[in-house]
């Protein structure tokens, strides 16, 4: 039963009733009908909460989280910079030691095999010239001159043959070329200016000392030179260049050295 059907039964029932009595009864139904307004609103409103077809979506908890997430790795990034500041120093502090003498240490040098010593003949010595070689190694030649040609005679000397340098430039000219005591001629090699030896390289294969220097004359002339040693030249020329008109020969000028040949 609504309130207006109330309201007219019970006018009905009084028609005339009293003024106040009526306003009483009245107020009360309406404050009745107010209450149970009010009480079907809050239903409706928490029906509507809770339904999850009409709740609309809500991101506000995943802002929350991803503040949270930048906060943790900015808290944690802070919090390891002294960390690594302190590993830099460790790893450029030198480390002490307790014993504060150096300890000598010795280096085995270990030869992998035989050497090819590349040697240069210039206007007036040789460089690149080791004073000691392993059996095997090899020598080449390049003239670094721009006008002389040069050449490297290598010979052997017999155990127990202790000259030295001067001895044997005062030998008279073609000493190594006659076979004696005391001489091995083991090879020659021969360089026009500024190229490498045609004739390729020297291989020392017996422990000694050998003997090295430079038998072409000073100003000799470059042709001739090449044409008496190189036997793909067509020349009434042969033999040694010394025999070639020009000054002082090459030995005469310093180009002669001394060199040991060790065993492996």
């Amino acid at each position: 039963m609504s309130i207006e059907s109330a309201t007219q039964r019970l006018r009905a029932a009084n028609p005339d009733p009293e003024t106040s009595p009526l306003r009483s009864e009245t107020d009360h139904l309406t404050m009745l009908h107010a209450t149970w307004q009010r009480s079907t609103n809050v239903q409706t409103q928490q029906a509507q909460r809770f339904n999850p077809e009409k709740e609309p979506r809500k991101t506000g908890w995943m802002i929350g989280v991803a503040v949270a997430a930048v906060t943790i790795i900015v808290v944690g990034a802070v919090a390891l910079l002294p960390l690594t500041q302190s590993v830099d120093e460790v790893a450029d502090t030198p480390p002490t030691t307790l014993d504060a003498s150096p300890t000598p240490t010795t280096t085995a040098l270990v030869q992998s095999g035989p050497m090819t010593h590349e040697v240069e003949a210039f206007d007036y010595g040789f460089s690149g010239l080791p004073a000691e070689l392993r059996v095997g190694d090899a020598i080449e030649l390049v003239n670094t001159s721009s006008t002389e040609y040069h050449n490297l005679v290598v010979i052997r000397l017999d155990s127990g043959d202790d000259r030295s340098i001067e001895d044997y430039m005062a030998l008279p000219l073609g000493a190594e070329e006659i076979p004696q005591p005391g001489f091995s001629l083991i090879g020659v090699l021969h360089a026009a200016p500024g190229e490498s030896a045609f004739d390729g390289r020297i291989r020392l294969q017996v422990p000694g000392r050998y003997l090295l220097f430079d038998m072409v004359p000073q100003g000799a002339d470059v042709a001739l030179v090449s044409a008496a040693v190189n036997p793909a030249d067509s020349s009434d020329i042969g033999g040694s260049p010394r025999n070639i008109p020009g000054g002082p020969l090459g030995y005469e000028h310093g180009m002669i050295a001394i060199v040991t040949v060790t065993p492996k």
